[in-house]
């Protein structure tokens, strides 16, 4: 099944409800092009999954084994939560736990369909002709959410829970490090060492913060004000 997954051709295998999951990305023209991507079935490990379905393991491996290609392509997964909001993404990273859903709803909630969802775990990141872009894809966390439709990196945001609310912008040291912490996960060291050559491309382009946080609507304002305030400098 070819399917086009963050503007590369993906060759995903059918079983184990990978064919429905990947359905708003199946490419039409599949009969006529080669696949940058292809993801077999052989490479699974399903031992490191006791008690899981099968169905569930074949969408972790599935992510895992594109997240593991990416970076030849100028590409990463982040563990976020990811929201599109005229024409800039907004990423919301964390460990699990943390807050990363709940944000991102409390911006759909406070901006309406002014707001939309890209996925709600795994983004996509890639460098394509000297800009980042976020994407959505059909690896997004176990609510399903997810959009087919790319935009702009307009800013991340790690998050952290604190009983006030205050944003600030992170130090590119800062960045580099919650970035590593929140990707690098099950990667070969070939794929570590090209993630580790663009990174600093990205840190450079696009702004980071780290906002320490309450799960409230007051949170959502601070931080759509000072992201989008800081990407509209840009």
């Amino acid at each position: 099944m070819i399917c086009k997954i963050a503007d590369l051709l993906v060759d995903v295998p059918e079983d184990d409800g990978l064919a429905v999951r990947c359905a708003p990305y199946r490419w039409e023209a599949a009969q006529s092009v080669r696949p940058q991507i292809t993801i077999q079935t052989s490479q699974y490990h399903p031992e490191m999954y006791p008690g899981l379905s099968g169905e569930m393991v074949a969408y972790i491996e599935s992510g895992r084994l594109f997240h593991r290609m990416l970076p030849q392509y100028q590409g990463m997964m982040l563990h976020a939560s990811a929201v599109a909001v005229e024409g800039g993404a907004y990423l919301f990273s964390a460990a699990c736990g943390v807050g990363k859903s709940t944000h991102t709803k409390l911006w759909k909630q406070m901006l309406g369909d002014r707001a939309v969802i890209l996925n709600d775990d795994k983004p996509t990141l890639r460098l394509l002709d000297h800009t980042w872009y976020a994407y959505g894809t059909p690896w997004c966390g176990k609510d399903g959410i997810n959009e087919n439709m790319r935009a702009e990196l307009a800013g991340i945001c790690f998050l952290k829970q604190a009983a006030e609310n205050r944003i600030r912008r992170l130090s590119p040291q800062e960045a580099l490090f919650h970035l590593l912490e929140q990707t690098m996960h099950g990667l070969h060291r070939t794929a570590v060492d090209r993630i580790l050559s663009f990174l600093p491309d990205m840190i450079d382009r696009v702004p980071m913060f780290l906002l320490e946080n309450k799960p409230e609507i007051a949170a959502a304002e601070l931080s759509y004000k000072t992201m989008r305030g800081e990407w509209e400098k840009q």
